[in-house]
């Protein structure tokens, strides 16, 4: 029996948010450095001190989520930096009630219940296609946002045809 196996690579858009964090961080560091050379030299440990928070914080901006699908489980992990690999999640699609488009009319009875924990993996561009799924985690349910490919969403739709809706 062939198994199905699906990788997609999805890289998350810098909004204005995260661009004013990582000048606001940089801008901070530059003054105390120079506050450090002209006013007090206890400046120049404090500027030291940023440049180092900063060599940790300013990765955690550029990220890309890793979608891995084999017979049912998906693994979703966060690279910073093209460098840095963390695992953000292991869902059981044995426990997904639902796969649809954000906007579709399949989900609006999950959008009425304000209790759902949300996880977005998506790229946050609003002109992307991006599909929620309603998974069941122990006792809690949890909607994962996820920009999904033609070739995962045909896998998923084969593997749960009553649960996948791609309107």
């Amino acid at each position: 029996m062939s198994d199905l196996y699906s990788e997609l690579l999805v890289a998350r858009e810098m909004n204005a948010t995260d661009k004013m964090g990582k000048i606001g961080l940089i801008v901070v560091t530059a003054v105390a450095f120079a506050a450090g050379i002209v006013i007090n030299p206890i400046f120049l440990a404090v500027g030291l001190v940023l440049a180092v928070v900063d060599y940790f914080i300013i990765p955690r901006f550029d990220v890309e989520y890793e979608y891995l699908y084999v017979n049912g489980t998906m693994d979703i992990d966060r690279i910073f930096s093209k460098s840095k690999r963390k695992k953000a999640v292991s869902l059981e699609l044995s426990n997904m009630e639902i796969l649809a488009p954000v906007k579709s009319h399949q989900l609006d009875a999950y959008n009425q219940n304000a209790g759902i924990k949300v996880q977005d993996f998506s790229s946050r561009n609003q002109e992307h296609k991006i599909y929620a799924m309603i998974i069941s985690e122990g006792k809690e349910r949890m909607k994962v946002l996820l920009e999904l490919d033609d070739k995962m969403l045909k896998d998923l739709k084969q593997r749960f045809p009553r649960k996948v809706f791609l309107d």
